[in-house]
């Protein structure tokens, strides 16, 4: 599965948990996730609060 974030931008935690909780669910039935195009801002929070806020995935 791929998540196209080309027009999103990631303001905060809850973002974050929202995409980690997908990321989550897909990987339990075996299916991979990519995340896509985030722009600079957004992929720093994403990389800095990913797995940080649901006990990993």
């Amino acid at each position: 599965m791929v998540i196209d974030l080309t027009a999103a931008h990631i303001w905060d935690a809850s973002s974050v948990a929202a995409l980690d909780a997908i990321e989550t669910k897909y990987q339990q039935r075996g299916e991979s996730v990519e995340i896509v195009d985030l722009n600079q801002p957004s992929a720093r929070i994403h990389e800095k609060l990913s797995g940080e806020l649901t006990g990993g995935h």
